[in-house]
């Protein structure tokens, strides 16, 4: 049985949608350095909404509708290579697909977001489409979803976590598509914070070009294996696969 609304038929949504957990994979169309795809984002997004459907399979009925491609991406538009939507284009898309859901019957909705600058608009958008449209919706960003799964995975012992095209991001590439990654570059012992306090910190600042004053990339992308990558996906689908089981099965 197939988890993708896409290859659905009209029918098999109206019989599965009452039950059913629909997700909604977020992404971004931006430059991830010289040597990964623009759609990184997207594609790991909604490999771990399938995989997290696929494990859930028999227990939670998970159905994962298109991704959202362009996300909110204005500071890597200096480097180029990036599309972006404005704030309220990005929220005005994910309410309308929201409302599309739930429409067709969908009581459950998840935004599954694998590009940190959509981290704030997902949880806006959940808020005013739930309150609007009277269903359940849930946000989340993989990677905050998955940290404990992901550290113990070894995700920080190579670069930041999930910082920006560096190793993580190279890893999870390199196992998902490894025809689509040119030579990572070599930048040995770039520092890197181990914490999320480290690079967050206690309030945000913006700093104009800030991503621009090196090449796109955060840390060491040559540290990235593909055999990283399988570890780190594995440990990132089962976090969002019990996040999802526990979504679900809220009242």
């Amino acid at each position: 049985m197939t988890a993708l609304l896409a290859e659905l038929t009209r029918a098999a949504v109206a019989r599965r949608a009452p039950d059913a957990v629909a997700v909604v994979p977020v992404g971004a169309c931006e430059q991830h350095g010289p040597h990964l795809p623009l759609g990184t984002d997207l594609m790991v997004a909604e490999h771990l909404a399938a995989a997290a459907a696929d494990r859930l399979a028999g227990s939670v009925d998970v159905v994962v509708a298109p991704g959202v491609a362009v996300g909110y991406s204005p500071h890597h538009v200096p480097i180029g290579a990036t599309l972006t939507a404005g704030v309220g284009t990005l929220l005005a898309q994910l309410r309308d697909a929201c409302a599309g859901l739930a429409a067709a019957g969908f009581g459950r909705i998840f935004l599954l977001n694998g590009h940190g600058g959509n981290a704030e608009l997902i949880v806006v958008a959940a808020r005013e489409a739930g309150q609007a449209l009277r269903v359940q919706v849930g946000a989340g960003s993989y990677w905050v979803m998955a940290w404990d799964e992901l550290v113990a995975a070894g995700a920080q012992d190579r670069g930041r976590l999930p910082g920006h095209a560096g190793a993580f991001e190279t890893s999870l590439v390199l196992a998902l598509r490894p025809d689509l990654v040119d030579a990572p570059p070599h930048r040995p012992g770039a520092p890197f914070a181990r914490n999320p306090a480290g690079y967050w910190g206690r309030y945000h600042v913006e700093r104009p070009d800030a991503m621009a004053q090196g090449d796109g990339y955060s840390d060491d992308p040559s540290a990235g294996t593909a055999d990283d990558g399988r570890r780190y996906l594995d440990a990132a689908t089962g976090a969002v696969a019990a996040a999802l089981r526990e979504f679900a099965g809220q009242v």
